[in-house]
């Protein structure tokens, strides 16, 4: 054998980038192509990575990307050299820092920011003078102003404070925005509280002199398709664009499709005539069964890959020859024990076989979703946690 030969990883998550022309597309059927979209891609493109998502993305053909931190920025700029992109424009979406500005100025990644409040103004242009002094040149930084509706973190609350923003000469406005935050509740509270939001956000606009070519944009991934009405000149397509913390509302057509593919590890331990009621794992928080021996599996996941390190307590299964098998006992560092006694006996367990964590295997699924909800967590929250620590590989979908 080659001594050069390279083990694959024990665990991984399969992911299918091209998944993301395919969403995109499928938005647009619903925004028209007069509506420009923005690619969020903060948090590493919610964890899939945004080197690999860079080629997708562009291809799909948003008009916007959006991410928050520079090394993001870094990334996006060199992406856009080495490809010779000009015309997709860049947009932070939370405020930057003094030094998150800097670098995007003195390097000219020409990323529009956003501004929240007369003060941040102030303080931006105070910077962008600095260093036009230093550099010798004149420079315009383009914002976006996101205006207060209901999220309470970043907006201006009052239209005299807009205006005097609109004067700061090294400032440009080019976008006007506003942030549902409570549109992934259930209905009626969601559209109660979207419908204040929106019309809170037309009269706040219609104080102001805008040009005509600055871009308004609400409409985030939870109402981009269930309401039009929030669609303005631009929509914010995070989560929904990644095929992930959808449902019949959001995507009522079921053409969405999860990026991700499948989480996977394999068996690498069978103990067979396991006494009952013998402790599994660290603290022996749980037992085999006490009525008959059992046969147990242990696989390479743990919470080194984000698996919860008490998800035998909420009940998880994994996937093993398309059946379902309990966990058992406190998720180890790097090994997690599944009960799997009730294997079919002409279908037996084998070490080497491999167990899906979450995705599909045979007739059986077991969704993000279903996996997140054990853990009373958000679908995004899961997300990060599992794809920021477990390896990524990818595969064609079926």
């Amino acid at each position: 054998m080659d001594q050069n030969y390279v083990a694959p990883d024990a665990c991984v998550i399969e992911m299918d980038p091209e998944v993301y022309i395919h969403n995109i597309k499928e938005l647009r059927v619903s925004t028209g192509d007069k509506v420009k979209i923005c690619a969020v891609m903060k948090a590493d493109a919610y964890g899939h990575g945004i080197e690999v998502m860079m080629d997708p993305v562009v291809r799909s053909g948003v008009e916007y990307i959006s991410a928050i931190d520079n090394c993001e920025f870094r990334i996006m700029n060199k992406w856009f050299k080495e490809h010779n992109i000009n015309h997709v424009r860049l947009l932070r979406i939370a405020p930057a820092t003094k030094e998150e500005l800097t670098e995007s100025i003195i390097n000219q990644w020409d990323v529009e920011e956003v501004v929240g409040s007369l003060e941040q103004a102030q303080y931006y242009s105070k910077i962008i003078n600095e260093l036009s002094q230093k550099l010798g040149r004149e420079i315009i930084v383009k914002i976006h102003l996101n205006i207060e509706t209901a999220m309470g973190r970043m907006g201006f609350r009052k239209v005299s404070d807009v205006k005097l923003t609109q004067e700061v000469t090294n400032l440009k406005v080019v976008g006007i925005m506003t942030h549902l935050a409570r549109e992934y509740e259930a209905p009626p509270n969601d559209e109660i509280a979207t419908r204040a939001q929106v019309d809170l956000f037309i009269d706040f606009i219609s104080q102001l002199t805008l040009e005509s070519n600055v871009i308004k944009h609400v409409a985030n991934s939870a109402a981009l398709v269930k309401k039009k009405y929030t669609q303005f000149d631009m929509v914010r397509a995070g989560s929904i664009a990644y095929g992930e913390d959808k449902d019949q509302f959001q995507d009522p057509r079921g053409v969405i499709k999860p990026i991700f593919h499948k989480w996977r590890t394999s068996v690498v331990i069978i103990l067979r005539d396991v006494p009952p009621n013998s402790p599994i794992g660290y603290n022996g928080i749980q037992r085999t069964r006490s009525d008959k021996d059992s046969t147990t599996a242990t696989i390479r996941v743990g919470y080194d890959y984000g698996f919860p390190q008490y998800g035998c307590l909420n009940k998880h299964f994994v996937l093993i020859r398309g059946k379902r098998f309990p966990i058992i006992g406190k998720t180890s560092m790097n090994m997690l024990v599944i009960d799997i006694t009730d294997q079919d006996l002409d279908n037996q367990i084998q070490l080497g076989d491999e167990v899906v964590i979450v995705g599909k295997q045979g007739k059986e699924y077991i969704s993000w979703d279903e996996f997140s909800d054990k853990q009373k967590k958000g679908i995004t929250e899961q997300y990060l946690e599992i794809a920021n620590q477990c390896p990524k590989i990818i595969v064609q979908s079926e």
